[in-house]
């Protein structure tokens, strides 16, 4: 066995020892290393109940900080042409990937001013450059056309004799 494969094997054993179901974790199995375990103090602050007169229950509760964004990125290339990267900022995230044939896929959103997430897709390939978004202007939609009384007659004139000159053309006899 070679020396790579034998360090992988070392590394994977020791990176699965916090997911066993057994492992305490890093304070549980040495309780002298973490001076709250030293003083006696519990790990989090209980909340303490007062006794009142009847009526409603007040608890006194520790604050709690409001959890962070996850910000992250990631970019990836090699030597064929092809990329992608993309980040993640919380109010604000994006990706792009081309592929081998120049074809760039990708989307992006944000937070706008409304607090509304606008999420825009786009991809730049042979066809051009095309882009969808929840923040794009829709068109109205077209009106059908109102004919004058002197159009509507000719136009239904003109498709029944469209439809007489189609059944003479069925009715008659085909020649070889």
């Amino acid at each position: 066995m070679n020396a790579l494969t034998v360090f992988s094997l070392a590394v994977v054993a020791v990176c699965s020892g916090a997911q066993l179901p057994w492992f305490p974790g890093m304070y549980g199995a040495y309780p002298g290393l973490h001076p709250w375990y030293r003083s006696g103090m519990p790990l989090m602050p209980q909340p303490t109940m007062k006794a009142m007169a009847p009526g409603p229950m007040a608890y006194n509760m520790a604050p709690f900080a409001a959890m962070a964004p996850i910000y992250s990125q990631y970019g990836a290339q090699n030597e064929f042409g092809q990329y992608s990267f993309g980040y993640n900022a919380g109010l604000s995230a994006r990706n792009e990937m081309r592929d081998a044939f120049g074809n760039v896929r990708g989307s992006y959103n944000y937070l706008d001013t409304d607090g509304k997430v606008q999420t825009q897709h786009y991809v730049a390939d042979a066809l051009g450059y095309r882009v969808s978004g929840t923040n794009l202007p829709e068109a109205p939609a077209p009106a059908t056309p109102q004919y004058t009384p002197e159009v509507a007659a000719a136009r239904a004139a003109h498709q029944a004799a469209h439809n007489e000159a189609s059944a003479a053309t069925s009715a008659a006899p085909t020649t070889p």
